[in-house]
């Protein structure tokens, strides 16, 4: 073989070998998970991979010659400057914060771009950026944020409503004593208004604690259907004629374990939500079905994939913004106007459905209405029948020996008056360590304690009672129930009396625990 027909063989394969590597460095280029693009310092579009069709929805032709701001979300112009700014002064790879891209259907993805500062190499003359969709990450990451905001929020809205039932406790404690010192004087109507004041934020606080879940459930297997049919009537007279309301309820749904009166108030707010979103008239529609979550269910909060009952209430209305969905349950958050609502209507909604093990999920956008889902976990049983009716309580009067434990002042004070006025022997303690030293040489015929104080809970602080007084009763008095309970995160059926109570009610629970009596519900 002559040199010179040897320099053209090798001429040939190396035409070959560079022919086959440019290929596949296109089929690499082309057919890469994640969106490539070629841009000047400027950020104008030189080349970009096939694959942002996949990703983006558009055609590489259609994106060629075109800032890449164009298709960048113009809140995350700034974002998209500064890393522009810092991959043409970096050499080598730049990361930056993720923005939202343009999708062709008008939709937005969440993109994490790369940047490869390559200006200076005359092969490619640009910055090589790598755009990985993180769309599902973001909005993973946005749920969790939005969790942990509800938390806090809660966390914060059960320990002030804890503390002001305390207050209100005391409010109308002493207001009901000085209406039965006035008799029949003009005053008494003054008295009242004081109670009916304190009674109306009592409300609130409640709401406050359902949203915290800090309340007391009383769970029992229910057949949400009974529950619908029960308070149709009270739905339909919520919402005004020009509002058509139906209800499709399925007949296979099975039980679950809620609390009757907590779902009641549920479905009751939801329904009074979707009629102040329709003030023009349209349509509630009340349904319940059958379901089955699965492990990647975009619910709030996160339900475990399994059975479900979905309860829905779907309106006609003016939906609900992208903006204002992430608050929608927060409290005080509203979007009605001023005068319409407490703003606790929904986070009451959420605090029930989180502590009774269920998720919600909300679909909603602006002019085409909201469908509100509640999904309760479905158990295998028949519902619970009615307990017989209980005794009627004997007048509220006593003679035995009760021990108080109580931390605030107030509240101890005021217990301790109303107990002694109706015949009792009280020993009066602020701190468990303090009721367990009256406890040594005293009978006690009750122990009369809060649930959540210093030193230990009342739970805990019941159980060392009784290894010295077996016989004692108990009667928890709380707002609502705490972690610091244990294992005893439901209170024994008729063995606690919710704050704030009346004098009355006061002396009626204590008389019935005495008696061996249940209470009645609050």
């Amino acid at each position: 073989m002559t040199t010179l027909e040897f320099d053209q063989a090798t001429a040939e394969e190396l035409r070959t070998a560079y022919t086959a590597s440019e290929a596949r460095f296109e089929a690499l280029f082309q057919n890469a998970a994640d969106v490539t693009v070629l841009v000047t310092a400027e950020g104008k579009v030189l080349h970009v991979s096939a694959s942002v069709e996949r990703v983006l929805g558009h055609r590489p032709a259609d994106l060629i010659g075109r800032r890449a701001l164009d298709f960048i979300d113009p809140e995350d112009d700034p974002i998209q400057r500064r890393f522009l700014a810092e991959a043409v002064a970096t050499p080598g790879a730049t990361r930056g914060e993720p923005l939202r891209a343009l999708h062709a259907d008008g939709t937005w993805r969440t993109v994490e771009p790369v940047g490869l500062n390559l200006l200076d190499d005359p092969a490619v003359a640009g910055l090589v950026i790598t755009l990985r969709d993180v769309s599902e990450r973001g909005e993973l990451e946005a749920r969790i944020r939005q969790m942990e905001r509800l938390e806090a929020v809660g966390q914060l809205a059960g320990g002030i409503a804890h503390d002001f039932n305390n207050i209100l406790l005391v409010v109308r404690g002493y207001s009901s004593v000085l209406r039965s010192a006035l008799g029949d004087s003009e005053l008494v109507a003054d008295v009242d208004e004081i109670a009916k004041a304190a009674d109306r934020a009592a409300d609130l606080t409640r709401q406050l604690l359902a949203f915290a879940g800090r309340q007391v459930l009383r769970p029992a297997l229910v057949d949400l259907r009974e529950i619908v049919h029960g308070i149709e009537t009270l739905l339909r007279r919520s919402v005004p004629e020009d509002i058509e309301m139906a209800f499709d309820l399925d007949h296979e749904i099975g039980v679950v374990l809620a609390d009757p009166a907590q779902i009641e108030q549920v479905l009751l707010n939801l329904v009074v939500n979707a009629r102040d979103a329709t003030p023009a008239g349209g349509r509630i529609v009340v349904s319940m079905a059958p379901v089955v979550l699965e492990p990647a269910a975009e619910v709030s909060p996160p339900a475990a994939p399994g059975p479900y009952v979905a309860l829905t209430v779907t309106d006609t209305g003016s939906g609900i913004s992208d903006a204002d969905l992430p608050y929608i349950f927060e409290p005080f958050f509203t979007t009605k106007a001023d005068g319409i609502g407490t703003g606790l209507g929904l986070s009451t909604v959420y605090g029930i459905v989180a502590q009774s093990g269920g998720a919600i999920e909300v679909a909603a956008r602006p002019g085409t209405g909201t469908r509100m889902t509640v999904y309760l976990p479905s158990l295998d049983g028949a519902p619970e029948s009615d307990a017989e009716a209980a005794p009627a309580l004997r007048l509220p009067v006593g003679n035995e020996t009760i021990l108080l434990v109580e931390d605030e002042d107030a509240v101890r004070d005021l217990v301790c008056r109303v107990l002694e006025n109706a015949g009792y022997t009280v020993l009066s303690a602020a701190r468990p360590s303090e009721a367990q030293r009256l406890a040594i040489d005293a009978k006690i015929d009750l122990l009369l304690t809060d649930v959540v104080m210093p030193e230990m809970s009342g739970y805990d602080l019941a159980v060392r009672i009784r290894l010295g007084h077996p016989e004692a009763h108990t009667l928890f008095i709380s707002g609502y129930a705490h972690k610091a309970m244990g294992e005893a995160p439901h209170l024994p059926e008729g063995e606690l009396l919710r704050k704030p109570f009346s004098p009355e009610q006061l002396t009626r629970a204590v008389r019935a625990v005495l008696d061996g009596e249940t209470l009645e519900p609050q």
